[in-house]
């Protein structure tokens, strides 16, 4: 039987994404191959260790180059040469290498999946920005299929006129079956006191996080309450949310930073009482339900309206 080849772009191999690939390898009927970055300087794009992964056999560094999104000049002869008769990018994050390969698939009559999650709510585009938009949407509307993060992003391509049976909904997770052996081998740690109230914080440290947000609500509950904050990850924001701390009377033994945790951030999040996430993102929602919390979030990346119900949590639309 000959395999369905197959070729994934991205630019880097995110530690969470690394299941997905690793599965994608194991099934037989696939011929696999990741090609993939080296990432950004001072950025959450950071490459993974895949030394131990079966995905070592199956991803290829590419050299890029960002001007500002990334750019590999070999991607189309590499194509070419790879011939796959799929191809599938992440979207408007790597739009020039998305383009590349959008182009090469049309010229050689090969199926392209365009995996985006959409458009962050209320985000607008203006000047270039929207010139960019409509080529955005030429590729979303000749795309073979759309892989998006939410039931959420699926409504936003129906609105752009995508044919519905063309959009299929992964709802942005982790490898829930690997998450939850970790939790299970963590169990028995206590890593954290659990006499105070103990919120949890996980996910890359930005702006668009909102974390100041948090770090005020923590200073307020703080005159009646014993309450702590726990701050999991690191970023290129994370010298100004600790000047934040230092710079507020009493906080600084309120919040502790824990780095950032790629495995084993369960042993923190079990003894916690609940996870917040007052900006962007989405995964942390996942992970913070996998350790039995209930969630608070503003708007994230979609997905909060397929995890969070008041059942389990809130969604705060004006956080």
């Amino acid at each position: 039987m000959n395999k369905i080849k197959i070729v994934g772009l991205y630019q880097v191999i995110m530690h969470y994404r690394l299941p997905f690939y690793e599965n994608i390898c194991q099934n037989r009927e696939y011929d696999f191959r990741l090609l993939y970055g080296r990432g950004k300087k001072n950025s959450k794009l950071k490459n993974t260790d895949i030394s131990n992964s079966s995905l070592k056999d199956y991803a290829i560094q590419m050299f890029d180059l960002r001007v500002p999104l990334p750019f590999t000049p070999l991607l189309f002869f590499s194509l070419i040469k790879r011939n796959p008769d799929i191809v599938f990018s992440e979207g408007s994050s790597s739009l020039i290498n998305s383009s590349i390969a959008f182009i090469y698939s049309k010229l050689f009559k090969k199926k392209f999946i365009w995996w985006s999650l959409g458009k962050l709510e209320n985000k607008t585009y203006k000047g270039i920005r929207g010139i960019i938009n409509k080529w955005e949407h030429y590729i979303e509307l000749n795309s073979d299929a759309i892989f998006t993060y939410s039931t959420f992003g699926r409504k936003y391509f129906i609105g752009r006129g995508v044919n519905e049976e063309q959009i299929f909904v992964g709802v942005n997770v982790l490898d829930t079956e690997r998450k939850l052996e970790e939790i299970e081998q963590f169990k028995n740690e206590n890593v954290i006191d659990k006499t105070p109230f103990n919120v949890g914080f996980i996910g890359s440290i930005a702006k668009s996080k909102n974390i100041e947000v948090l770090l005020d609500s923590l200073e307020i509950l703080n005159n009646d309450y014993d309450v702590r904050l726990h701050i999991i990850g690191d970023g290129v924001y994370l010298q100004n949310i600790i000047q934040y701390v230092n710079e507020r009377d009493g906080l600084e033994d309120k919040v502790v930073f824990h780095g950032r945790i790629d495995f084993g951030a369960s042993k923190i999040l079990k003894d916690c009482d609940v996870l917040v996430l007052p900006g962007l993102g989405g995964l942390a929602i996942c992970e913070g339900m996998l350790s039995s919390l209930p969630i608070i979030t503003g708007k994230a990346d979609g997905t909060e309206y397929d995890l969070v119900s008041g059942e389990n949590g809130f969604i705060i639309e004006d956080m």
